[in-house]
């Protein structure tokens, strides 16, 4: 196994452990804040992210890359890394205005108490971009563990206790907690960093200015693509409900719609993603080292392996969702009846992924103007489609899943065209799409079969998930082998 994809498979466990204690969290959070809590919750989340997007402005991924190209020299990363810390300083300004600004808006002072928060993952995301840079994930693996169990261990203690009921209302207590686990997060590392760098002098003006040149050339296209989806999600957190409730709904039922929805089943759905962040991280730095050293050939091999990865478990994990969504709703969310929006967002999940890892396979090339392209466009796709169909049409909340996924589709035929056509070569679609897909429907088809006899044999529901998604696993890999998919072919030489 290469390099990079072992550095991928350590950062995805960690994800993995990381993400199910979060998903766990999020299960009390929907029993203690109810749906309309989960609402508001959400709506807080989205423009908490909008202002991470102003403070970070695409800061980390150009850290990530410039380290990368200079990993032989400690004192220069150690600049790029200081010069990245002023800009964030800088950029910091735009985010607190954004909160200030929305939470007299809206009267939503939750995002006052979010606001620090947004501060300290800026200057986090600044050091985990120079741990990608010089391949060393070990420090982003622990501040991803301890931020998350500290999040966890405060919400579920302030939640259950309604000690900040008063202070934060439905909330009650989840947004402190998240800020409290950021800071510790930050404060992790950086002593990492701290260690790693050890003393250098700084002080070389010159320096500071052309490393911040350096990355603003790279960090301002890409910024200005992640404020135009980060305002996306924004708009998708306030026209959903709106449209919901022209369509009929009452507002807290709009509203509550809404939570279920995106802090229900989309956490749920995008949870199986663990990997394919990691991968996404990952990716960045590895394209970037092997252009700078002229290895073209390398480069599209990496970025045809990260696909056809990123394609193949997609589907694998589409025809899990599709399959077993009753049952999985029944036991993660038996309060709530999540079986149909489980499968209409469940349908997007290849979209979804492969979109996510184009993103990242074109900023490691360097090619910052499709993601532009792509966000004005899923700006517009998505916001137009789901106000049409969500206020117009009979489809209502699953008129969202129909603009999350066309959108999508469209971003991917834009970036899959821009690579080939970077590179000169074009990806093998048969392997990285139709096949999967092939297996995709056989998994789903044997997991629909099996799991009433296993249901009949009155064993717990969970064990009856497990047994089943077995099963169907089995019956995926067994045909991709028939197919000719052969994953040592994955195996890369530099």
């Amino acid at each position: 196994m290469s390099h990079w994809a072992l550095n991928t498979v350590f950062l995805a466990a960690t994800n993995f452990v990381t993400g199910t204690i979060g998903f766990f969290y999020r299960l009390v959070l929907s029993k203690y804040l109810g749906s309309e809590g989960m609402g508001i919750y959400q709506q807080t989340l989205a423009f908490f992210g909008t202002a991470i997007t102003f403070i970070t402005a695409g800061i980390p991924v150009s850290v990530s890359k410039l380290v990368a190209e200079n990993r032989a020299d400690t004192p220069k990363t150690a600049e790029i890394v200081i010069s990245a810390f002023s800009l964030t300083t800088a950029f910091s300004l735009l985010g607190v205005t954004f909160l200030v600004f929305l939470s007299n808006i809206l009267e939503l002072k939750l995002l006052l108490i979010i606001l620090p928060a947004s501060v300290f993952v800026g200057y986090s995301a600044v050091i985990r971009g120079y741990f990608f840079g010089i391949q060393n994930t070990a420090p982003v693996q622990w501040s991803y563990i301890l931020e998350c169990i500290f999040r966890t261990f405060l919400g579920v203690l302030f939640i259950s206790s309604d000690l900040f009921l008063k202070f934060e209302g439905k909330t009650r207590g989840a947004v402190t907690a998240l800020t409290m686990g950021e800071f510790v997060s930050l404060v992790l590392l950086f002593s990492f960093f701290s260690k790693n760098i050890g003393p250098c002098n700084l002080s070389r003006k010159k320096a500071l200015i052309k490393n911040i040149s350096d990355i603003l050339t790279i960090a301002i296209p890409i910024s200005f693509s992640q404020i135009v989806s980060s305002i996306s999600h924004s708009l998708e957190a306030l026209l959903v409900p709106k449209g919901l409730t022209m369509s009929g709904l009452s507002s807290s039922e709009s509203l509550a719609l809404y939570g279920e929805t995106s802090g229900m089943v989309m956490p749920l759905i995008f949870f199986p993603a663990l990997f394919i962040r990691a991968m996404s991280s990952n990716i960045i730095p590895q394209i970037a080292r092997a252009l700078a050293m002229e290895n073209k050939e390398y480069a599209f091999k990496l970025s045809q392996q990260a696909l056809f990865l990123t394609s193949f478990y997609a589907f694998a994990v589409t025809g899990f969702f599709i399959a077993l969504a009753k049952p999985v709703a029944e036991l993660l969310f038996p309060n709530f009846e999540l079986q149909h929006l489980i499968i209409a967002f469940a349908a997007g999940i290849p979209f979804f992924y492969i979109e996510s890892i184009l993103m990242s396979i074109l900023r490691g090339i360097g090619n910052n103007a499709t993601p532009i392209q792509t966000a004005v466009t899923t700006l517009f796709t998505t916001n137009i489609i789901l106000y049409f169909l969500t206020s117009k049409t009979p489809m209502g909340i699953y008129g969202y899943s129909a603009a999350l996924i066309t959108a999508s589709a469209i971003a991917i035929y834009m970036s899959v065209g821009q690579i080939e056509q970077t590179f000169g070569r074009k990806f093998n679609r048969i392997e990285i799409v139709l096949k999967p897909m092939i297996c995709c429907i056989f998994m789903a088809y044997i997991m629909g079969e099996v799991y009433l006899p296993l249901v009949t044999l009155e064993l717990p529901k969970i064990i009856c998930i497990i047994a089943d998604l077995f099963f169907g696993l089995s019956g995926y890999l067994i045909l991709a082998m028939a197919l000719g998919i052969n994953l040592n072919s994955l195996k890369l030489k530099t």
